[in-house]
């Protein structure tokens, strides 16, 4: 849906680490926090192949032709291919290729895509905009291949916590803590119960990431919409994922995230089902 939290596909804009195998990697040094503004990775390009699969039946729609669909209860598969690329520093340009693993034809396959600034060091600002809803190369009846406008557009700072603090939660030496805070805001948004396209949603976010010796995470992510009628059934109150990541090119990942419009506990419709959420099988395509 337009303005959802987007499926884990493996991009490559984030990378915790600067060396891998023992391998002797050139490492640029920053006087200011600006200073990587300009200068960053070297990489251009780099990608990511990956197979998603969800942990229960559920009621998929699969277009069949130009103006029919067809709905069944099954466990949905994908395979996405994830491309990028970063004309200098942390700037980037993504874009993700998602197809079906049943049912395949010119109508089912989708794309996502998003470009921005997102550096993965604390004490540094980002600005992403993503869009995660209904892009379709060949769209059906009275509809667009993309809406730009239900995109989101998210600004956040990262942050390392106190080392007075951070030393009573790192469980050993090498553990890395680093969290944020941000804004997002969607120009125009689909409103369930109006049945009708809306203008400015906004949610507050926050949370943290926790790295054991590089590869091994967990990270949690909390939202707040100060307007709770444009907070929609999928629009998650928490997500959350954990697992193995190599980050290198050449090397794999695996991982669970949920993101399927969980609810606090205490909240009337409260849901934090596991089997909703989502494991995938990622490899670094080696540019």
């Amino acid at each position: 849906m337009p303005g959802s939290v987007p499926d884990n596909v493996g991009s490559a804009a984030q990378k915790p680490t600067v060396n891998s195998g023992g391998s002797t990697e050139k490492v640029r040094v920053f006087t200011s926090r600006w200073g990587r503004l300009f200068y960053g990775d070297d990489a251009k390009f780099s990608g990511a192949l990956s197979f998603n699969s969800g942990l229960k039946d559920q009621w998929v729609s699969i277009p069949t032709g130009q103006d029919s669909a067809s709905q069944k209860n099954e466990i949905n598969q994908r395979l996405l291919l994830s491309l990028q690329y970063s004309p200098f520093s942390y700037w980037f340009a993504n874009v993700t290729f998602r197809m079906p693993l049943r049912d395949i034809n010119k109508y089912s396959a989708d794309f996502r895509y998003s470009f921005g600034y997102d550096d993965w060091h604390p004490n540094t600002f980002s600005l992403v905009y993503g869009n995660y809803g209904d892009n379709r190369f060949f769209p059906t009846s009275n509809n667009r291949r993309t809406y730009p406008e239900q995109g989101s557009w998210t600004g956040a700072y990262k942050f390392s916590l106190p080392k007075e603090l951070e030393k009573y939660l790192l469980l050993q030496k090498g553990d890395a803590l680093t969290c944020q805070v941000g804004y997002t805001w969607v120009p125009r948004y689909y409103s369930l119960a109006d049945n009708d396209r809306k203008i400015n949603k906004s949610i507050l976010l926050g949370g943290c990431g926790y790295s054991f010796v590089q590869h091994w995470f967990f990270r949690f992510s909390a939202f707040y919409y100060p307007d709770s009628r444009q907070q929609q059934p999928w629009d998650s109150d928490y997500t959350y994922s954990f697992g193995y990541s190599g980050y290198t090119p050449g090397s794999f990942s695996i991982q669970y995230t949920n993101y399927s419009g969980t609810r606090y506990p205490w909240r009337s419709n409260a849901n934090a089902l596991f089997r909703e959420g989502t494991i995938s099988l990622i490899y670094y395509i080696p540019f």
